[in-house]
């Protein structure tokens, strides 16, 4: 019996994301260079030339996965500060991290991927992927102005500093092995600890 519209549609999006995953988990295992449509084929049980029903080529794969590493992560702490809007402005900073990193952390590779191959893939594509940093970085800007102008943050703090050190403390924690056993939130309390109150005992 031949397959009606919707379920050949309904095909065409699981293995769409079938290949998505796989080609996320190369990346992250390979890196962007070293990672080809054959590989990406291979890895689906699938010829190469099939991938082209679903994608233009390589590059368009590669920046559908890495676009959604950012979308998963600002979707997610959107959603918890939402939930959590008349909490104290530093309060939202910790859950936003919270979040960022539990997000960062979950089976997904997205977020891995995006981090490790940003800065390999061509121009084009990484000027189209700022704009998805920038706006996820303008939902930081807000928070942490929120906080200063309640009083959770010195004044004198250059505010895009921060920002930057905290995105970028959290986004290594891919590449760094850290204690057994501590889970994202503990490490985001962790993280907190020392942007927003400093290592120092003064």
């Amino acid at each position: 019996m031949p397959a009606t519209p919707r379920r050949e549609e309904k095909l065409r999006d699981v293995s769409r994301r079938m290949i998505m995953d796989r080609a996320a988990r190369l990346l992250v295992k390979q890196g962007y260079g070293a990672t080809s449509l054959r590989d990406i084929a291979r890895a689906c049980d699938m010829k190469a030339g099939s991938l082209y029903y679903h994608f233009d080529g390589k590059d368009a794969l590669v920046e559908e996965i890495l676009n959604e590493g950012v979308a998963r992560v600002e979707s997610s702490v959107r959603a918890a500060l939402e939930a959590a809007a008349e909490a104290p402005a530093l309060e939202r900073i910790r859950i936003a991290m919270q979040v960022h990193l539990a997000t960062l952390h979950d089976r997904s590779d997205y977020g891995s991927a995006h981090i490790r191959c940003f800065a390999h893939v061509p121009a084009d594509i990484r000027r189209r992927l700022r704009e998805a940093r920038a706006r996820y970085e303008a939902l930081w800007t807000g928070l942490l102005e929120e906080a200063r102008d309640a009083g959770g943050i010195a004044a004198d703090v250059d505010l895009h500093t921060l920002k930057f050190a905290v995105i970028g403390m959290m986004n290594w924690t891919l590449e760094w092995r850290g204690p057994a056993g501590v889970n994202p939130e503990e490490l985001a309390d962790r993280f907190f600890r020392i942007a927003m109150r400093g290592a120092s005992n003064d």
